[in-house]
């Protein structure tokens, strides 16, 4: 029963794959003026900005603290705005982080927010196997996961 749910989750995840990008700081200077209008808008009282751009330059991140302390962002494009809110590790649903220790073994999670596309929520996890010797590890298979707020997954992307 385990090989079959294995191999149905695997053809789920090998027909959604996507790749999501790394992204590079920026200064609020090189952003386009519509999105640190946009920003400046939503989040008036951020703290702490940071901007990061897409290395291909088709998106921005603004990521910032709350004056509560929290650690949110919010990510354009040219097509949509999404929120995201970033939780400690130790506040992720044990359903998501059972598939993880059950689907990925090898990988470890290091961050994980609640996005919010458009009004949906859903949970985001970044997942990664560290390789290399003591001092010299380095991240290496990148996924970022997809969950639904009630645990299912939903998809699988791989980071470039």
């Amino acid at each position: 029963m385990k090989k079959i749910l294995l191999l149905a989750a695997l053809i789920m995840m090998g027909q959604t794959v996507v790749f999501a990008q790394k992204e590079k700081a920026v200064k609020e200077t090189d952003v386009p003026v519509r999105y640190v209008k946009d920003f400046q808008n939503q989040a008036r009282d951020a703290q702490n900005v940071a901007w990061f751009m897409a290395l291909d330059s088709s998106a921005y991140t603004a990521q910032f603290t709350t004056p509560e302390g929290d650690l949110q962002a919010i990510h354009f494009t040219s097509k949509a705005t999404e929120t995201r809110y970033f939780i400690e590790e130790k506040y992720t649903p044990h359903a998501i982080q059972d598939t993880v220790a059950n689907h990925y073994p090898k990988h470890k999670i290091n961050q994980v927010y609640i996005r919010n596309l458009k009004g949906k929520m859903t949970y985001q996890v970044r997942i990664a196997q560290m390789k290399g010797f003591l001092f010299w590890k380095k991240e290496a298979n990148v996924k970022i996961l997809s969950f639904e707020t009630n645990g299912k997954m939903i998809e699988a992307i791989d980071e470039l």
